[in-house]
């Protein structure tokens, strides 16, 4: 089995983890209510379904690749942006009042 497709499906985690919280953050800050538009809140409730489960799939993604080749730092640096993200996320959530 090639060992990088592991590294590169948590790294395409990751970036998506990264493009919906933008997205989130663009509505924060956008004059635009979408919450007019028919049917969002099933499309916004996914989203953010994705972007909390998105770090704990590009962890375990990026574990394997790392158990699969121990030496590529690479594959360390990709684990720890996928904690990172991961305990970023959870303190994001912990410090909001709107939960």
């Amino acid at each position: 089995m090639i060992k990088a497709p592991l590294r590169t499906a948590s790294i395409a985690c990751l970036v998506i983890w990264a493009a919906v919280w933008l997205l989130f953050l663009v509505m924060r800050v956008s004059p635009l209510d979408i919450r007019t538009i028919p049917g969002i809140g099933m499309i916004m409730l996914g989203a953010l379904g994705v972007a909390l489960l998105a770090p704990i799939v590009a962890a375990v993604l990026a574990g394997a690749a790392l158990v699969r080749q121990p030496r590529v730092r690479l594959n360390w640096l990709t684990l720890g942006c996928a904690i990172a993200a991961f305990f970023g996320q959870g303190f994001l959530f912990l410090i909001t009042r709107w939960m």
